[in-house]
């Protein structure tokens, strides 16, 4: 009698499907990333507006993204992940020709038809990953999955934008719709379709799809996602905004502020893939938990060594790791909390409460920050350390010992 042998968690990662949507997600985010760091840049030196013009664009863009996540799960559900995320990925082909447009008008238009494709692109995205991933690798194949646009975002901040200065912004933009609209015809025949073939036939009308986020919403568990997204989300948003600024004052150097940020990423990322696999191997009920409490642990540091140099420096190093690596538990917890038919609305539901935790962070810290420096971190600190008895009441729902 053979012994048949269960194929390792890299090996299961290993299919068509998940690495045909890494490499694309790879390929999106080095095509897409000035979108990200030079649209600021691009708003005072060509259009000459303030930056509060650029923070109202990245709000818009965070906002109208988390509500279309609603419409994007309902899709995801019921018309398929694959056709979903292709009309997700006609934002990214046109955000290039943000870098043509002289008009402030026709900018805003743009992005907000960005943040409408956002919304259907990571719902969809997400699902599509679940779906391509077994519930036993799910850990370290989100942990993967998030890894390769943050890769392709760096790789395109190297390669791409320097060609700004170079070439000239038009430039650059022509080479990112270029770039996207391949990527765009590549995915149409090389991503394989979204779901199991046994799962089609229960997929629904739009309507009735839509109709399901009622039901979805009665539920106490759904809702305590949707808090645990929202309330730590609100401290990472300060926190990408309120770290560099303050190693600044600290210091007085830009260098530091830079250090910070690529320090930071890079061992969030190590511990990312880290938790993915203790996900796995040992069960999502102690990684939750853990991170869950360092992230409210890291931002009390932050609070109380807000003029600190090297307090602000440890308590964020702490703070990205802890938080990557509670938002890498949260497609396994996602998967194990809804059906079969109803994983794109729980994405969905859950991406509203992190678009809207981001935007409130953001706000939020940059008006409580010149009130007094730790101010923000203190309310973040009550805000994690109620996501931590949420999580707690999840996992005594969804992981009982």
């Amino acid at each position: 009698m053979r012994e048949t042998r269960t194929p390792s968690i890299w090996t299961d990662l290993l299919n068509r499907r998940f690495v045909s949507q890494w490499v694309i997600s790879f390929c999106n985010g080095t095509l897409t990333a000035p979108t990200y760091s030079l649209l600021a840049v691009y708003v005072e030196s060509v259009l000459h507006r303030p930056p509060i013009f650029s923070a109202s664009l990245r709000a818009a863009l965070l906002v109208l993204g988390g509500f279309v996540s609603i419409l994007g799960g309902a899709l995801s559900d019921s018309l398929g992940r694959k056709q979903t995320y292709l009309l997700g990925l006609t934002g990214p082909v046109l955000s290039g020709f943000m870098f043509f447009s002289e008009s402030p008008a026709v900018l805003l238009a743009l992005c907000i038809y960005s943040g409408v494709c956002w919304g259907f692109q990571t719902t969809s995205s997400q699902s599509y990953m679940m779906d391509a991933v077994s519930g036993r690798s799910l850990g370290l194949g989100a942990a993967v999955y998030f890894i390769g646009f943050t890769l392709g975002n760096s790789l395109g901040n190297l390669v791409l934008a320097p060609l700004a200065d170079t070439l000239g912004f038009r430039a650059m933009g022509g080479i990112m719709v270029g770039g996207m609209s391949a990527l765009f015809v590549g995915t149409i025949f090389l991503l394989p379709g979204g779901r199991p073939e046994g799962l089609r036939s229960s997929q629904g009308t739009f309507r009735k799809t839509m109709g399901g986020y009622s039901g979805l919403f009665r539920q106490p568990v759904v809702l305590m996602l949707m808090g645990v997204r929202y309330l730590p989300t609100c401290y990472w948003g300060a926190a990408t905004l309120l770290f560099p600024l303050l190693i600044f004052r600290a210091v007085g150097t830009n260098t530091a502020a830079a250090h910070f940020t690529a320090i930071s990423l890079v061992i969030a990322a190590c511990f990312q893939v880290a938790v993915g696999r203790l996900c796995d191997r040992f069960g999502r009920r102690r990684p939750i938990l853990i991170a869950s409490a360092a992230v409210t642990l890291s931002a009390l540091g932050a609070a109380l060594c807000a003029r600190s140099f090297s307090g602000l420096y440890l308590f964020g190093v702490v703070g990205a790791a802890s938080a990557w690596s509670l938002s890498t538990t949260m497609p396994g917890l996602m998967n194990d909390i809804a059906d079969e038919e109803e994983k794109g609305r729980i994405v969905g539901a859950a991406h509203l409460a992190w678009s809207l935790g981001m935007t409130s962070g953001n706000l939020g810290g940059g008006w409580l920050v010149e009130i007094h420096p730790g101010l923000p971190f203190y309310v973040a600190t009550a805000f994690c350390a109620l996501s931590f008895a949420l999580a707690w009441g999840i996992c005594q729902r969804i992981y009982p010992r």
